[in-house]
């Protein structure tokens, strides 16, 4: 087994960032307070002092919303738009961009927990 402690930190550096993004996602409409919330997190709890850029899928108006949820509705798309988040950050390791899909919490539960 190779330890290299670059490649540890990197994944729990990835581990805490999807579930930060989980964590907070009830204020993912209010993209500023979003990304405050997950870098006060990943600066306390991670020690993570890291540049992280986090966002949030097209912005559309309410109108515009209904009219995708019922696009979706009506076809069989799996991917919302609208609960597409994306985050890149840059670890001593790598540059990582992440496209994460927020309606498919169970997907990424797989990977947080093993």
């Amino acid at each position: 087994m190779r330890l290299d402690i670059q490649e540890i930190n990197h994944k729990y550096i990835t581990r805490m960032i999807i579930f930060s993004v989980f964590l907070f996602k009830n204020y993912r409409k209010n993209e500023g307070e979003y990304f405050r919330m997950i870098c006060d997190y990943l600066r306390t709890k991670a020690k993570y002092t890291g540049v992280v850029k986090v966002t949030c899928g097209p912005k559309y108006s309410l109108e515009e919303q209904r009219e995708k949820s019922l696009e979706s509705l009506f076809s069989d798309e799996d991917v919302e738009v609208l609960n597409l988040v994306v985050v890149q950050f840059k670890t001593a390791l790598k540059e990582v961009n992440l496209q994460i899909d927020l309606s498919k919490e169970e997907k990424y539960e797989s990977y947080l927990y093993s």
